[in-house]
């Protein structure tokens, strides 16, 4: 049973999951609580970022052709991090990873059945992954930090999510194949005439936005779409996740941030549960345009 609200009681706490993507920096900035997913291999569990970095992973995947799994964290886990926030905290609001693409929310909204809170935590789809879901959660934080209300600020994620877009390639879809992730024809084709993939999200699903044949040809489409979509907005958020390819990801942020309203960009390390799932190779572009309201909690 939830404890009654005490007046001294902070208006509200933030929590994701680490299939955000949010680097530990900004999560000890901001007070974002962050969930760990689990990385299961060869019979042995881990929890994602702690247990398991990304090194081995890509290390066990180039020598052992290591095909990793995972599973979102347990009711039990969120019941153990909201309890602990309850004691703290008028509300919480609770922002993951798609339906789509994970259990993480399921396991969230049974937490929330076992605590009898659903007055007082709210579980949020992000119909996102990665930095989509990161830059929801970073906007969470900076409302309450702010002193924004809880409705404004679930508007700012109602604006986030309608508008925040994935575009990225891998070298291949092998692993995001094995995973379940990928559409079946576009491992087929690609596998078949050794193509470079192009990704995005829709509605929560990971599809099929194109392919190029080169991986040059790859990272300069996906450049090209965005520039090309958001050059004549007024703000931006941008963030460039990558596996193993950091130059590529600076020249790529060097030539958004020269061409496009940049109010934050980031460049982001995939978390190991995010990498196991694509491999190495991975570069994708997030990013999202603007109203005012959403942009002043980045300024």
């Amino acid at each position: 049973m939830v404890r009654k609200v005490l007046k001294c009681q902070k208006p509200y706490a933030v929590v994701t999951d680490s299939a955000s993507d949010i680097p530990k920096d900004y999560a000890q900035k901001y007070n974002i609580n962050i969930v760990p997913l689990y990385i299961h291999y060869n019979g042995l569990e881990f929890k994602d970022g702690l247990d398991i970095q990304s090194e081995k992973i890509y290390s066990l995947q180039k020598e052992k052709k290591a095909i990793f799994m995972s599973s979102s964290p347990s009711p039990k886990d969120f019941v153990e991090i909201y309890s602990l926030l309850l004691e703290k905290y008028e509300r919480i609001i609770s922002i993951h990873l798609s339906a789509k693409l994970s259990a993480v929310t399921k396991s969230a909204r049974i937490a929330v059945e076992l605590l009898k809170a659903e007055k007082r935590i709210t579980v949020y789809d992000s119909l996102s992954g990665t930095m989509g879901t990161g830059f929801m959660a970073i906007a969470a934080a900076q409302a309450a930090f702010k002193g924004v209300t809880f409705e404004k600020m679930l508007e700012s994620l109602e604006f986030l999510r309608d508008n925040t877009m994935l575009f990225g390639t891998i070298n291949t879809l092998r692993y995001l194949k094995r995973s379940g992730r990928a559409p079946a024809v576009a491992w087929i084709v690609t596998a078949a005439f050794r193509i470079k993939p192009l990704l995005g999200i829709k509605n929560g699903v990971v599809e099929m936005i194109g392919m190029t044949v080169t991986r040059w040809a790859s990272l300069a489409a996906i450049t090209g779409m965005v520039i090309r979509r958001f050059k004549k907005e007024k703000w931006v958020l941008v963030s460039i996740i990558h596996s193993l390819s950091k130059n590529e990801a600076i020249k790529i942020m060097k030539k958004l941030q020269s061409n496009l309203n940049c109010v934050e960009s980031i460049i982001v390390d995939c978390t190991p549960v995010v990498g196991a799932h694509t491999g190495p190779g991975l570069i994708g572009i997030i990013i999202s345009r603007l109203d005012r309201q959403t942009a002043e909690l980045f300024i």
